[in-house]
């Protein structure tokens, strides 16, 4: 995000297969330090992120 206070983050995606339909997304973030971590915690992030995950899902049930 252009001008945040939050920094750099690296973030691990793995996709886990639960049965032919479905699957489970784990997400792992690593921040530069705790003070980034706690800026990004401050910002209203669930939006967006449910936003993400739902046009994901758009897209692979597309795919199938």
């Amino acid at each position: 995000m252009e001008n945040a206070p939050i920094g750099v983050q690296l973030e691990f995606l793995e996709f886990e297969k639960l049965n032919d339909d479905t699957s489970k997304l784990t997400i792992q973030i690593i921040y530069k330090s705790e003070k980034h971590r706690a800026e990004q915690l401050k910002l209203p992030f669930a939006y967006g992120l449910n936003m993400a995950h739902e046009r994901l899902q758009e897209i692979m049930n597309k795919i199938k």
